[in-house]
């Protein structure tokens, strides 16, 4: 099957979905919406069966997840994909991940210990 703009996004917002911990049914009660709305258009998407009401589903969960869609040339989006991927990867590289103690403790320093 070759893969069209809509079988991308279906793939692309489970994904994100799932990247973020948030289940279908938690989805669907951000949204106002019955869980199997969003088991539909994402399954709809990602097979490329198209109904009514997609756009508007589509743009509540792209504003859910905090995505913007963005259109890309089909004959640049290896390029952007690899683009984001990188980015991706040195923000989670650059992202110190806090201890227990770090998130227990501040160290107030010698500033702060004089204004007392």
């Amino acid at each position: 099957m070759i893969d069209t703009i809509f079988t991308t996004l279906g793939t692309q917002l489970r994904s994100v979905r799932k990247r973020r911990g948030l289940s279908q049914p938690d989805l669907g009660t951000r949204l106002g919406r019955d869980r199997a709305r969003i088991s539909e258009l994402e399954r709809d998407l990602a097979n490329n069966r198209l109904g009514r009401d997609r756009l508007t589903l589509f743009a509540e969960i792209c504003d859910a997840l905090d995505l913007v869609p963005v259109l890309v040339p089909r004959s640049r989006v290896s390029e952007v994909r690899q683009l984001i991927d990188d980015e991706t990867s040195q923000s989670r590289r650059s992202r110190q991940v806090p201890t227990a103690f770090d998130e227990l403790f501040v160290d107030l320093g010698e500033d702060d210990e004089e204004e007392r």
